[in-house]
């Protein structure tokens, strides 16, 4: 029979995930240190955690601490045989926990677009850990020092709306040729922008990671087929005016650039049209729903057709999603739709919706029947399909 502890430092049943917005910052000579072909484990200092993190929740403020808890990283690098030549590092993923395997922490950093470095993919606190038998929990380990938790079972604290990036240098040789090579006293320091929110079941909890560090040597798998960047496909380019006073970018000029890494739903709506008010409308309660439900990587926005210079009636409509002012000069109506010309005839093209994965993919096109009426639940079920998309469709 088969007994399985909830931890990543051990044989886990439970998805990995991962927490923290961490700037890892390798020192140089950890970089450009000596490096190992065989070993299996951490290298011969380990990998050791220092420091600890506080949260306010349940009307209190709590403290886990880390300080001299074994961690655990996983990194790799793409291997590069050339003289001289430099190794990227696509994927960096890290844990800690305590002996018992309580209170882990994982962050999973991943390759992001050309210029980004590693980027946080997703992250998890174990407020509760478990102990399986035959893939069956058997027994639940509380995290000390931290709140007493309502839910039954194994309690993961996620978060997928981390901004931090992980700055890692490309390893040098003869590393970078290796196929597993051993960095040599690397420190694993957390930078912080601001409070990462962790959500489970509806209780959330604002973290600070800043004190945290790790320190150690770090193992690296080599592969000669891993990406370096995730590519990215560009936006329709234009640049207009966000009109909503509603929207964190009101009065500001800017375009769907600003919101690369993200997955994007735009409408073509006009202010004196019902339907389109009505879409708007809906456009913000889905907005409402992703935010919610900690779908932060989620962006609504519309764009008012150039005829109309005070949509009053739309922005009564919107509380918060962007609404940008087409205009003669930019005509963005044309530019959305250019890639689908041909589809729309004459002003079939408001109502129009087109939607983005996270990497710039087009992966929804909504066309509108034509009819002088809207379709709404199939407008929202074309949302939909970008809200639940993959990072990478």
């Amino acid at each position: 029979m088969a007994l399985q502890i909830s931890t990543g430092l051990w044989l886990g049943s439970v998805t990995r995930m991962a927490l923290a917005v961490f700037a890892v910052v390798a020192l140089a000579a950890g970089c450009a240190a000596e490096s190992g072909t065989g070993g299996a484990g951490l290298g011969s200092q380990g990998l050791r955690a220092g420091g600890a993190f506080s949260a306010a929740i349940d009307g209190g403020n709590f403290t886990v601490a880390y300080d001299g808890l074994e961690a655990k990283a996983t990194m790799m690098h793409r291997i590069n045989k050339d003289v001289g030549g430099l190794a990227c590092v696509p994927s960096l993923s890290i844990e800690v926990a305590r002996p018992d395997g309580s209170c882990k922490l994982q962050l999973d950093y991943q390759a992001g677009f050309a210029g980004e470095g590693l980027v946080l993919k997703t992250a998890s606190f174990y407020a509760k850990s478990g102990i399986y038998q035959d893939d069956q929990l058997i027994q639940t380990i509380d995290c000390p020092g931290w709140a007493t938790e309502p839910a039954k079972g194994v309690v993961v604290y996620t978060s997928t709306a981390g901004t931090g990036s992980l700055p890692m240098a490309p390893l040098g040789q003869p590393n970078a040729g290796l196929t597993e090579a051993t960095l040599r006293g690397v420190t694993l320091k957390p930078t912080f922008a601001g409070p990462l929110t962790m959500r489970f079941k509806g209780r959330t909890f604002d973290v600070d990671l800043s004190k945290i560090t790790l320190t150690g040597d770090v193992v690296s798998k080599g592969d000669e087929n891993v990406a370096c960047v995730k590519t990215f496909h560009d936006f329709p380019q234009w640049e207009l005016k966000d009109i909503n006073p509603g929207s964190p970018g009101f009065d500001t000029t800017y375009g769907l650039d600003a919101f690369k890494g993200k997955k994007v739903v735009v409408a073509l709506v006009s202010d004196w049209c019902a339907s389109c008010i009505a879409q708007a409308a809906d456009m913000q309660k889905l907005q409402d729903e992703a935010n919610a439900s900690g779908k932060s990587d989620v962006v609504m926005l519309v764009i008012n057709d150039k005829a109309s210079n005070t949509p009053k009636a739309l922005t009564a409509k919107v509380k918060t999603i962007p609404v940008f002012q087409d205009n003669g000069a930019v005509d963005a109506w044309a530019k959305m739709n250019a890639p689908f010309a041909g589809k729309f005839a004459g002003s079939q093209i408001r109502n129009s919706g087109y939607g983005y994965a996270k990497n710039g993919k087009n992966i929804m096109y909504f066309a509108p029947n034509g009819s002088g009426s809207l379709d709404l639940t199939a407008f929202q079920n074309a949302v939909r399909t970008v809200i639940n998309a993959k990072d990478e469709e």
